[in-house]
């Protein structure tokens, strides 16, 4: 049994970091899209500038502790903390605005680029479907930690009493 599970421990290990590396890549590809296609949504400008500056910002909230906060004795300047505090305030602020201007411009036109209801599909779509799996994946990740947190205090609880009696 230790085996199986050391072997699915290393492979769980292995796939995480891989998911990992490709979740910290997505803020990248954000930015680069709706820099690309900055000016194709007529029907909801915003869209690509919440494409940018989500991925700009998340971007920054991944690379700016390991750049800037990182010293040789290991504190973490007063500036950084700042800068840290306010990028994860602006963050969820800057979702539920993005995403009220990704809903309010559901279904736009795809075919026509004269026309006033045009955004670009690819451009579009991703806005919208990365909105809705974050919006899913909260409650799932607010489950699994409240699961977490209720076996951990119950194997603590259980191993407390074994020891006692």
């Amino acid at each position: 049994m230790g085996f199986i599970s050391t072997i699915l421990f290393a492979g769980g290990s292995i796939c995480s970091v891989r998911i990992s590396i490709l979740i910290s890549l997505l803020p990248i590809v954000f930015g680069g899209l709706g820099a690309k296609h900055l000016y194709d949504c007529p029907k909801q400008p915003i869209v690509p500038v919440y494409l940018l500056v989500g991925g700009v910002a998340c971007l920054s909230l991944q690379i700016f502790p390991i750049i800037y906060c990182s010293q040789s004795d290991g504190k973490i300047i007063l500036p950084c903390r700042i800068l840290n505090f306010l990028l994860l305030v602006f963050c969820p602020l800057w979702f539920i605005t993005g995403s009220i201007f990704v809903y309010m411009a559901y279904e736009p036109n795809y075919e026509s680029r004269s026309s006033a209801e045009f955004c670009e599909r690819i451009l579009y779509q991703v806005a919208f479907w990365i909105t809705n799996i974050i919006y899913i994946s909260i409650p799932l990740m607010l489950l699994c930690h409240g699961f977490r947190m209720y076996f951990v205090n119950r194997t603590k609880k259980e191993f407390c009493l074994s020891t006692v009696s």
